[in-house]
């Protein structure tokens, strides 16, 4: 099993993300779930950001969240927004 840890920032823009948005908040639950159970599960398309140390999970075709690995079983989430948001890092 995986730890996720949340960053400030990701608690903030988690909560704007999901804002009156249940259908979305739905699918990152899933893709947290799917997550913390087997990182490598191909749905969750994980890609790690050229030129970066960070890796991206995709809830949906345009949404990501955005998280480094701390230690091998164990990753921070420091954002989640639209997938353009990637050129941030």
């Amino acid at each position: 099993m995986f730890t996720v840890l949340y960053s400030p920032k990701y608690l903030v823009a988690r909560k704007k993300f999901l804002k009156n948005n249940s259908k979305l908040a739905d699918k990152t639950i899933k893709a947290i779930s799917l997550f913390t159970r087997n990182p490598e599960h191909p749905s969750l398309n994980i890609e790690k950001l050229k030129g970066a140390k960070i890796w991206t999970i995709r809830i949906d075709q345009g949404n990501r969240i955005f998280f480094y690995w701390v230690e091998e079983s164990k990753a921070l989430f420091i954002d989640i927004g639209k997938h353009d948001k990637y050129r941030k890092y």
